[in-house]
């Protein structure tokens, strides 16, 4: 009898398998934000240095980040990082945000990528994937969550090594990175490709990585970007700044 069981529950799993394999499924792209919309994007300050601040401008798919001369200067650039939205656009779980990050100036500039962006009340909530800024290794990609409401409030959860489109040696290539990052359900996908390149394939392992996230990072929110650590007179610059979910359909 327990062998006869065996043989069954065996059978259930390759039918199961075969059923999986036969049912193909369509994933199709629905852009929330692009160059084609109005500029209009809104942002909020992650943490902050003092009084320090950061200001945007905007163009058509593009944004530039900067930090006036009067903030204050540190050793390693201010702590002060926002996430940046664009308001209009709706709440969504499974969601992408890409960019081009075009240029910078400030040793310790980090650009980034922000994922369900949520503001309930007083209580902030964001996935961020950004750029490493210590020990020179800046093809890493950090993930980290914020939640205003947890201590700590800041949490990493791993990194992916985007070595082989960004690092030439062990030195950065020069800017502009091109960077995509995809949460569904709990999982971050990231992606970076230089100019020079076709963009990628999310699943080609040279270009691409996975980190896992708590179950309790699985709700709605609005995707965006982020950057942080910008020294005084410093800027991060942005373009073809793209948002979008999707939708997946059984093939017939």
């Amino acid at each position: 009898m327990r062998h006869a069981a065996v043989r069954g529950a065996r059978t259930i799993i390759l039918v199961s398998a075969v059923a999986l394999v036969a049912t193909a499924c369509q994933r199709t792209e629905v852009v929330l934000y692009d160059a084609s919309k109005t500029p209009n994007l809104a942002f909020h300050y992650i943490s902050r240095d003092g009084h320090d601040t950061y200001s945007l401008k905007l163009g058509p798919g593009a944004v530039r980040i900067n930090a006036p001369s009067t903030n204050q200067a540190t050793p390693q650039g201010s702590a002060t990082r926002i996430a940046i939205w664009p308001p209009a656009t709706k709440m969504v779980t499974d969601q992408q945000s890409c960019a081009s990050w075009t240029d910078s100036r400030g040793k310790w500039a980090q650009q980034g990528i922000a994922l369900r962006i949520r503001i309930d009340g007083s209580r902030f909530r964001a996935i961020v994937v950004g750029k490493n800024i210590v020990y020179g290794a800046s093809w890493q990609m950090n993930v980290y969550t914020w939640d205003s409401a947890r201590s700590p409030y800041f949490q990493t959860h791993g990194a992916v090594s985007l070595r082989t489109p960004f690092a030439a040696g062990d030195a950065p290539r020069p800017l502009p990175w091109k960077v995509c990052a995809r949460v569904e359900g709990r999982t971050v996908t990231i992606k970076g490709w230089r100019k020079d390149e076709s963009e990628p394939t999310w699943s080609e392992p040279q270009h691409t990585g996975r980190v896992t996230l708590p179950s309790e990072w699985v709700f709605a929110g609005k995707a965006g970007w982020y950057a942080g650590h910008v020294q005084p007179g410093g800027t991060i610059g942005m373009g073809a700044l793209r948002t979008s979910t999707w939708v997946v359909t059984k093939d017939a």
